[in-house]
């Protein structure tokens, strides 16, 4: 109780550190960042994926592990998270990093859609470091597997945009914070495993979204999407549009272009989320594979996603 009591607390002192003020860029020389993916050198925008930081890491002890894992609801689970310095750095950089989860999926606005896990304080060496916070059993929802948002807030580091209501373009903006947003399945043959996919509508005002589906190691099974009743009524609505998609039930899409594949107008409300069910399914012996899911605006926005690995080695 009393730990519990102690994370509500530093949750009531974390909202002071919500939405930090827009700042020019922190010089190179005291500039401290988290990789949004392997290729991330903290430029601000980043580029490339922006949901599975290589730099945020789940362990199920309180020892930095190989790999990451997937969290166990109702114990202690620790979190690393690697903040990093550029080329050139100067001293040490002493700031705060604030944690927190969310469900499985996309267009989670910033910060309501968001529950504090933990913060700890930190100094940053010119080689960088390594800061654990604790995830507390209690604080675990589940069954399933989570978004992680990192936020580095730091008075000499601050951050390079003031942050908006889309989590996906904070993270992109400034290299002060990261996500990390992975649900590892296992299938063995006949098996059906059905996982969920939560979208939403960081918006204001109701939007229309595409979803799209993506397999650099395509799964040797099938994919299919329930939307649900509502979500499906809508794209009928729409006009059902989609490329790689064909509609085999009242709510379920199946996926049938692994490399690329989408399902567009799909609207949702201001601010809603909706969740979708994904269901693997094999007649054979499946290897490894990875989905991506993302979702886009209008405009081609990217607001988000996850990434779903399939019988990855340990």
């Amino acid at each position: 109780m009393k730990a519990k009591l102690a994370t509500m607390l530093a949750a009531l002192l974390a909202i002071a550190a919500l939405v930090a003020p827009a700042a020019s860029a922190t010089p190179y020389y005291r500039d401290v960042f988290v990789r949004d993916n392997v290729s991330d050198v903290g430029n601000e925008p980043s580029t490339g994926s922006i949901y599975y930081s290589p730099d945020i890491r789940v362990c199920h002890t309180a020892v930095f592990c190989a790999v990451s894992q997937n969290p166990v609801v109702g114990a202690n689970n620790y979190v690393f998270v690697t903040l990093r310095r550029k080329a050139g750095a100067i001293g040490n950089v002493d700031g705060a990093l604030y944690l927190y989860h969310s469900n499985i999926g996309g267009g989670t606005a910033w910060p309501g859609g968001w529950t504090f896990i933990g913060a700890a304080g930190a100094s940053v060496p010119t080689f960088g470091t390594t800061v654990m916070i604790t995830w507390p059993g209690w604080n675990v929802p589940g069954p399933g597997h989570f978004c992680l948002l990192a936020r580095w807030v730091s008075g000499a580091d601050p951050m390079t945009f003031g942050e908006v209501a889309n989590t996906q373009l904070n993270a992109q903006r400034n290299n002060n914070i990261a996500w990390r947003n992975v649900d590892s399945i296992r299938i063995r043959p006949f098996d059906r495993v059905t996982v969920p996919y939560t979208m939403g509508n960081p918006d204001r005002v109701e939007a229309r979204q595409s979803l799209i589906f993506e397999q650099p190691l395509p799964f040797a099974g099938k994919v299919t999407i329930d939307l649900g009743r509502e979500l499906a009524e809508r794209w009928k609505a729409s006009g059902q549009r989609g490329v790689g998609v064909k509609q085999v039930g009242e709510t379920q899409v199946q996926i049938v272009e692994p490399k690329f594949a989408r399902i567009d107008g799909l609207t949702l409300k201001a601010e809603e989320r909706v969740q979708t069910a994904l269901t693997f399914e094999t007649g054979e012996e499946a290897g490894t594979a990875e989905l991506h899911v993302r979702q886009v605006d209008v405009q081609g926005v990217d607001l988000g996603g996850a990434q779903y690995l399939v019988n990855e080695k340990e």
